[in-house]
Order: C-alpha cells, then sequence, then structure tokens
C-alpha cells in the first residue's frame, strides 16, 4: 500500500515536471509585418492606447519610465511575475527588438525568445497596433533607457500546471495582419472593439484564465480575482447592466468612473482598475451602448462597493468653472468649503478691483456665483473677463457728480447708509476626514505604498499641488490617481494641499499590516 501511494506521488511530480517543461518550452506565433506608425495622428492614438492598456503594468509606481515592475496583482501561487522593461536601451529594454517582435508580443503575448508570457494578448487592429508601436518608438521621456533589465517572471510548481493545463501553452488563434479598425463612431459595434481588443475589459472583468473566457456566457460577470498594491483580495466588478452589476449607472456615471477613477458615489475605484484618460465622448457612449447590449448576468461580487438603485443621491458634483480670483458670494454654491472664513464685505467704495489671474493659478475653481447687486443698481460680475462697476467707478456715475450739485447736511442725514448684513462664513474643510474620504489615505498614509512621495510636496508651490490634486492626468498622463477636479473645487483643493504639506498625512493610523 505504501509503494502504491509512493508511485503515486512519483507519478505526479514526474507529470507536473513535464507540464512545467512545457510551460518552459517556446511556442509557435507568427510575425505580424507591421511597423511603428509615427505620424501624428498615430502618435497620439498610441500614446492614449499605452497609457491606458500598458503603463500601468510597465511603469512602476516610483518609476519615471516605462521601465518594468512587479506584477504584485496576480494571485502569489501562481509565482513571481515582471512586467518587461519596454525603454529603448538595447540589451535590458526594446531597443534591440524589430517592430515585428514587437508587434508579435503584444498580438500574441509571445516574448522575444519565443515563450508565452502571463500577460494579454491584444487582438487590435493593425493600424492601432501600428500606431502603439509608434509611440514606443517615439521618444516619450516613457522609454528613456534604463539599463536594469526586469527580473525574470517564474511559474510556482503548480501556477505551471494550471497555467500549461488552461492555455494549452499555445497563443490565441489570430491573424498575423489584416485586421481591421471598425470606423470610430458611436456604435456597438466599435464599443465591442474597445472592449475586447483595446481596453482588454472582457478579460478583467471576466472570472478564469482560459483565452476564450471572454466568448462564454459569463462574459463582463465580474469575478476574476486579483491582488491589490495593499496584498488585500479584490475580485473585478460585475459589468453587466444586471442589478448586481451597472443598472442605474448613467453615461456620465460610467464615463467619470472609468476616465476619472471615480464611481458614482464619489469613492475611488479599486486598483488594479487602469484610469482610461485618453477616452472622448465617441469612445464612451460606444463602450457604455454595447455594454448595455450585453445580456445581464446576476453575479454580487465579493467585496463590491453597494450598488446603485433608483433612488440612489449622486454627490454634488462640481459643474461650473470661474477664474481662481473669483469670490462666492453669499448664494454661492460650493461643492466642497473654503478653507477659511469670509468676512464681510467692505463698504462700496472701497471695494476693490477684482484681482487678475495670478500666473500658475489653476483657473478651474469650480465654484458657482450669484451676482451681487449694488445699491445703485450697478452690477459687480465676477468670472473670466468680468467688467466691476459700481457707483463709485461707472463713468455715467462720474458724470452725474460732475454736473450736480453737492448734497447738504440735511440730504445726508436724511439718506442714511444702508445695514449690511455680514456674509454667513463658510465652513472650513476638515482635511484629515476629507483625506481619508477622498481616498488618499490608502496610498499616502503611514505604511501606504506612496507615503514617502510626500516628502516631495515641500518643494512644490501650493499652487502647483492644487493643480496636481485636481488634475493628475495633466502630469502624467498614466497615474492610477483619479481625477477630482469634479469633486472638489479649487479652494477646498487648497486647504487640503496646506495640510498635506503642514505633514497632516503623518498623523493618520498607519496601513501597515
Amino acid at each position: 500500500m505504501r509503494r502504491t501511494i509512493l508511485d503515486a506521488m512519483r507519478n505526479t511530480l514526474f507529470v507536473g515536471a513535464a507540464l512545467l517543461a512545457g510551460c518552459a518550452g517556446t511556442v509557435h506565433a507568427p510575425y505580424p509585418p507591421i511597423r511603428a506608425d509615427l505620424s501624428p495622428a498615430a502618435l497620439e492614438r498610441g500614446a492614449a492606447i499605452f497609457h491606458a492598456s500598458c503603463e500601468s503594468c510597465h511603469r512602476g509606481g516610483d518609476a519615471e519610465t516605462a521601465s518594468g515592475a512587479p506584477l504584485r496583482e496576480l494571485p502569489s501561487y501562481m509565482g513571481r511575475f515582471y512586467a518587461a522593461n519596454l525603454t529603448s536601451h538595447a540589451e535590458a529594454g526594446i531597443g534591440a527588438m524589430t517592430d515585428e517582435e514587437l508587434a508579435r508580443a503584444i498580438r500574441y503575448a509571445v516574448s522575444r525568445d519565443g515563450r508565452l508570457m502571463v500577460m494579454p494578448s491584444y487582438g487590435m487592429g493593425d493600424a492601432d497596433l501600428a500606431a502603439v508601436l509608434g509611440f514606443m518608438r517615439s521618444g516619450h521621456p516613457l522609454f528613456t533607457p534604463d539599463s536594469v533589465p526586469a527580473p525574470p517572471s517564474k511559474f510556482s510548481f503548480f501556477g505551471g500546471i494550471g497555467f500549461r493545463f488552461i492555455t494549452g501553452n499555445e497563443p490565441v488563434e489570430r491573424p498575423a495582419s489584416g485586421i481591421p479598425v471598425p470606423p470610430k463612431a458611436a456604435t456597438r459595434e466599435y464599443g465591442h472593439y474597445m472592449a475586447h481588443d483595446v481596453y482588454d475589459c472582457a478579460s478583467c472583468h471576466t472570472d478564469g484564465f482560459s483565452p476564450r473566457k471572454t466568448e462564454g456566457d459569463d462574459v463582463f460577470a465580474g469575478g476574476m480575482a486579483f491582488v491589490d498594491p495593499e496584498g488585500r483580495n479584490v475580485h473585478s466588478s460585475n459589468i453587466t447592466f444586471h442589478e448586481t452589476g451597472l443598472a442605474h449607472w448613467t453615461l456620465e456615471d460610467f464615463t467619470r468612473a472609468v476616465r476619472d477613477g471615480l464611481a458614482p458615489d464619489g469613492s475611488v475605484l479599486r486598483s488594479p482598475m487602469p484610469r482610461f484618460r485618453g477616452m472622448d465622448e465617441v469612445e464612451a457612449r460606444a463602450l457604455y451602448d454595447y455594454l448595455r447590449s450585453v445580456p445581464n448576468r446576476k453575479n454580487a461580487v465579493k467585496g463590491a462597493r453597494t450598488r446603485l438603485t433608483s433612488a440612489s443621491v449622486r454627490p454634488d458634483w462640481v459643474a461650473e468653472e470661474q477664474s481662481a480670483g473669483d469670490v462666492p458670494s453669499a448664494k454661492t454654491s460650493v461643492k466642497g468649503a473654503e478653507e477659511e472664513v469670509s468676512a464681510p464685505p467692505a463698504p462700496l467704495a472701497q471695494t476693490p478691483a477684482i484681482p487678475q489671474d495670478t500666473p500658475g493659478e489653476d483657473a478651474h475653481a469650480g465654484v458657482t456665483s450669484s451676482a451681487p447687486t449694488t445699491d445703485s443698481g450697478a452690477t459687480t460680475r465676477t468670472g473670466p473677463g468680468a467688467t466691476h462697476k459700481s457707483a463709485a467707478s461707472a463713468p455715467s456715475a462720474n458724470h452725474d457728480a460732475a454736473n450736480t450739485v453737492a448734497p447738504g447736511p440735511s440730504t445726508l442725514a436724511s439718506k442714511p447708509a444702508p445695514t449690511r448684513k455680514p456674509r454667513p462664513a463658510a465652513p472650513k474643510v476638515d482635511a484629515p476626514a476629507l483625506f481619508v474620504k477622498l481616498g488618499c489615505a490608502s496610498c499616502h498614509a503611514p505604511g501606504a505604498r506612496y507615503h514617502d512621495r510626500l516628502a516631495k510636496v515641500a518643494s512644490r508651490s501650493e499652487a502647483e499641488l492644487v493643480r496636481w490634486v485636481r488634475n493628475p492626468e495633466q502630469f502624467l498622463p498614466g497615474t492610477p490617481m483619479p481625477t477630482y477636479a469634479e469633486l472638489i473645487d479649487e479652494k477646498t483643493a487648497r486647504a487640503l494641499v496646506r495640510w498635506v504639506k503642514a505633514g497632516g498625512p503623518g498623523t493618520l493610523p498607519s496601513t501597515s499590516r
């Protein structure tokens, strides 16, 4: 009996070793005859695709180049995996690779030495693939040569067996060339193309590792297992329009989530969900309509945020913009809150001129102001290019004063100055609570992966940091940080920045496990 068990174990190990050897073996995949397209339109398109689909894996959190990074989002039981160095370095990067070799890696997930890689294979059309190659060859700072090669990826024993069994150690079947790009339009056809072949939504939001899983009935139903940067197990969301998925999401909800990283309730989308910053309105509509056409699948994914209902309340998004120098009136609808208590307005004769936009300041204040009216009927109007009229400064008032007898004491006594009501003070920003509410603590609290990066804020101007907080994609297009411009106005962002510069995040509880 004992010998039988030992023989079974030996045979199992032998089969496992054979399967692992198969994983290490080379595969046969054609070289697409596609060359880099360096035209301006292609570079713009290639940049949008690379930032959305490639950068989050190939650029580490602290790196400024696509020099490779650990793929921590994959379960550890599968092994240790690293995204390749894509800089233009000849040995460590892709500098010595041909366009055809790069095209094969993208289209079939096959490495230069002919091995199947643990990465998505993209069925994007020839023109889009040429655009991505063009961007990678463009000399963009992301591809500045880095001489440090990415460590080799290694399967665990069981991870290798599973990968070999699921994939058959064969690349996906698709033509080497001749794949068209559908006409760009707000159509389901174009939405299908973006969801399956460019953004790879289908692979991440469908459970399992089979290359053909997106052809099954559970496509887009979510449940794919990942590990977030803090080491927590997470599962991809159900993005069909079932009640357990995206039911009740509007096009605006969908666009803001996919492009800016903010869910309809104002919370941050979970990592490793990328931000598709380059997605325009046409692509957003095409994706949205296509997903609405997919059969609804019931799947209440564990750990997913509370699903929307018809009665769900959205945040008070910042809808209108005005100059950074504008001052909100008592009736102002401020989406966040001012960081300082506003003083009562000065008498009309002492009202200063509206300050001009300060160089370097963000002009997107996100505040909506009503126009206060002076006692003489003149209107003070705020906003870019606005005029500022009052009884003391309007030309017609000066002309009348020159041709009118000055009033005597009795006249002045009979017209007492009107009593002005002080403007209600806006509440102060609770910066620590806002820092946590916006999801900043998950990345920047003590013990979090980007906490040390806050040391750099001391050398940055307040105005620059305000712009970074509201629109980080303008500084780093591939950043996973959400775009908060529609959620907090400039004044609120400034209060948050001052708290951060004063060392506030260091007082928060550590996120270390």
